[in-house]
């Protein structure tokens, strides 16, 4: 169902976006009909909505509380389009009907980068149903993603996380230690660097680690699927991290990571040894058994 470029994941992935290929624009567990099923038969936590059309400054984890303006599911789900509503599904492989389509992207996603990112330790899945003109506010995660388009169309914007202006290694240091609400704010002069991907159906685009993003709904309704997840790579990278923050607190000066991939490892190391107190984020779902099959 997903169609990778071999070449362009071996000299692209977790370096720069790029477009990827589906089929799934037809597929009839994304049509409107079953994915507001979907949403009534999940638990309520798992179901988050509120108005699309807000700010692309606005505060990221704060926004489904924010901007919710009293909504119910229900009345969202009856008067979807009429209220401008956004719906994100979270971890829709909770539920059985769903569960072997998730589970075999998942697999097909394992598969593309086994040979440079083979071991992936975590992963949560997103479904976002929006209405014409809503917006994802500017934010980067704690992982690596592929966000697929199924329907309608929408603007990407993705920042090079590489860019010290965009991201310092002090804030990346911060971003990877005090996991829960805090990440580093959008600045009007980061306009100018953004990267434009227009996803249309069957299209989709890869965001690297902590690729800062902002997302535009275009004409009409959409539906995309979001995958992220983290890996062996990309955790050591984050301990990294974390143990620089500590040697910041310290009034240290630390390197920053990704200058010595050997000085990276050590530091890695070091923070498990020291037992670094680092408050992890509650992950929707931490893998026991990554799927490696993808069905046909």
């Amino acid at each position: 169902m997903l169609d990778f470029d071999s070449d362009e994941v071996g000299s692209s992935y977790n370096r720069q976006p790029f477009i990827v290929r589906h089929r799934l624009a037809e597929h009839p567990l994304l049509e409107l009909d079953s994915l507001f099923a979907l949403c009534r038969r999940l638990p309520g936590d798992f179901v988050k909505l509120r108005r699309g059309i807000i700010p692309g400054n606005a505060h990221f984890d704060s926004s489904y509380d924010r901007y919710r303006d009293g909504l119910s599911l229900e009345e969202t789900l009856e008067h979807f389009e009429e209220l401008k509503a956004y719906i994100c599904i979270y971890n829709p492989e909770r539920d059985p009907t769903y569960r072997p389509l998730i589970e075999s992207l998942l697999a097909e996603i394992a598969a593309a980068i086994s040979d440079t990112d083979p071991v992936v330790t975590w992963f949560s899945t997103y479904i976002f149903v929006s209405t014409s003109g809503a917006v994802t506010p500017y934010h980067m995660d704690r992982e690596m993603n592929f966000l697929l388009q199924v329907r309608g169309d929408k603007e990407v914007l993705l920042w090079d996380p590489a860019d010290e202006e965009i991201l310092s290694p002090a804030e990346k240091d911060h971003l990877l230690s005090a996991f829960g609400a805090w990440r580093p704010t959008y600045k009007p002069s980061f306009e100018q660097k953004a990267m434009h991907f227009d996803l249309h159906p069957g299209l989709g685009v890869h965001h690297p680690f902590i690729a800062p993003h902002r997302v535009h709904t275009l004409d009409g309704l959409s539906v995309s699927l979001a995958f992220t997840f983290r890996t062996l790579k990309s955790d050591t990278v984050t301990k990294a991290h974390s143990f620089n923050e500590v040697l910041r607190r310290l009034g240290m000066s630390p390197h920053p990571i990704g200058e010595n991939e050997a000085v990276d490892r050590v530091k890695a190391a070091a923070s498990n040894a020291v037992r670094v107190p680092i408050k992890v984020w509650q992950a929707r779902r931490r893998v026991t058994h990554w799927p490696t099959q993808p069905s046909t």
